[in-house]
């Protein structure tokens, strides 16, 4: 019967291709039942895929997810002066021997949402504790640009954008910064704007609206603003260029306009000042090693008008940076004031003092003026040696001699710095 059967089946073929037929029919036959039940199982492992999947998007974070980034960076240091130390604010620099606590920053930083960044920073000192900075950053803007809004530090020149104490090779700052904007940078509330240009290299333009509260330059708080012209403006223009593996080119040029308070809120169209800035930095690094070295400059002018008249006064620093490994660095730093040269227009007796017992403000006909407004001619050299224990510990000697002209007397300057971090605040460059 199953000869027969087969030979029904194909008739003229020989038996053995009958048979294999027969064969390959009978095991599909079996075959099926097994992938059925293969197909059901795929089924079931992806249905409990997807539950779980589900599950996780469900169920709540855990509280610690919901926290920020949060960091602590203390800074001290022990300062030595030969004479009395030249003019300064009190505020983050070395001022007076003994002793100091730079600052105690707190940093807490977190994604709001997908779509905005906030970054708070807090600085304790032994006086009180100050919003630093405080402000969020848009994320997924398009078109290159970026929204930043709340307390910062204004984009203007290089130094001033930095968290100095922590990622400069120096305890102090250039003196061209401390004469421009004082011991606290220049910073404010307000609106800042940017947008990467299009171009072959990296070329960022930013502009910021600002509350000129600096009182070194500027000086109307943001209580008291009034109108536009009461803001401080700010306009950068920054490039990058890679000029081969291991060697970097940055430069920048700034500009700030913006009330000063020498004649008070009735005289901000008048009594302006207005700083112009340009800056380049180099940086080789080493093929075989994280050491590198580093070259940084920057030059400012700026010019106040007054009641009466008004000051031009010029500075530069240059500073030279070499990182020899994980562990050690040593830098040094030229600083001069007077490029160009200071002088007065207006009045010819504008910045005359009348009265020596007045050593922050020069009086005549028509008010006040601060003492970091007069131009001065200064010049300083200072070294550096910083040594890392770890990534989150540094070591730093510092010497100084400043120089002033004016009144023929250098002093010489000593400062021992300490520093930790803590946290999840970058650590330091190991």
């Amino acid at each position: 019967m199953r000869k027969r059967f087969v030979l029904s089946l194909a008739p003229g073929w020989s038996e053995r291709a009958r048979i294999s037929i027969v064969r390959s029919v009978v095991w599909f036959l079996l075959a099926l039942p097994l992938a059925a039940r293969s197909q059901e199982e795929a089924a079931e492992d992806l249905e409990r895929e997807l539950e779980q999947e589900l599950a996780a998007v469900v169920r709540p974070a855990a509280p610690s997810a919901l926290l920020p980034d949060i960091s602590v960076v203390g800074t001290f240091d022990a300062a030595w002066f030969s004479d009395e130390p030249t003019p300064r604010l009190p505020a983050h620099e070395p001022f007076h021997r003994g002793p100091q606590l730079q600052e105690l920053e707190l940093g807490f930083r977190s994604s709001v949402d997908p779509f905005v960044r906030a970054d708070v920073f807090l600085a304790v000192s032994l006086e009180g504790i100050e919003v630093e900075q405080a402000y969020v950053t848009t994320l997924a803007l398009p078109a290159g640009l970026r929204l930043r809004v709340g307390q910062f530090y204004a984009p203007f020149g290089r130094f001033n954008q930095l968290h100095y104490l922590e990622v400069t090779p120096f305890a102090d700052q250039p003196l061209v910064n401390r004469r421009f904007f004082g011991g606290e940078q220049l910073r404010g509330l307000g609106l800042e704007v940017s947008y990467l240009l299009p171009l072959p290299f990296y070329a960022e333009l930013v502009g910021a609206a600002l509350s000129a509260d600096n009182a070194v330059s500027f000086g109307v708080p943001a209580v008291e603003v009034r109108r536009p012209r009461d803001l401080l403006g700010v306009a950068r223009l920054a490039t990058a260029f890679d000029l081969g593996d291991r060697l970097t080119l940055l430069a920048g040029a700034s500009y700030a306009n913006g009330p000063n308070a020498t004649g008070g809120l009735p005289e901000t169209d008048r009594n302006r000042t207005q700083v112009w800035g340009a800056d380049f930095a180099v940086r080789l690094r080493d093929a075989a090693s994280r050491a590198y070295t580093a070259l940084q400059a920057e030059w400012m002018t700026r010019r106040a008008t007054v009641p009466g008249g008004g000051f031009l006064q010029g500075g530069a620093y240059l500073w030279l940076v070499r990182r020899f490994d994980a562990r050690w660095e040593a830098a040094i730093r030229a600083d001069l004031m007077g490029l160009p040269t200071g002088r007065a227009f207006g009045d010819p007796h504008l910045g005359e003092r009348d009265d020596e017992s007045l050593p922050a403000a020069s009086t005549h006909e028509h008010g006040a003026v601060g003492e970091f407004l007069e131009p001065v001619r200064q010049r300083r050299l200072g070294v550096s040696v910083s040594h890392y224990p770890s990534e989150f510990q540094r070591i730093r000697l510092q010497a100084n001699h400043d120089f002033l002209p004016a009144e023929g007397r250098g002093v010489w300057e000593a400062f021992v710095q300490y520093q930790f971090v803590i946290g999840s605040h970058g650590a330091h460059v190991f």
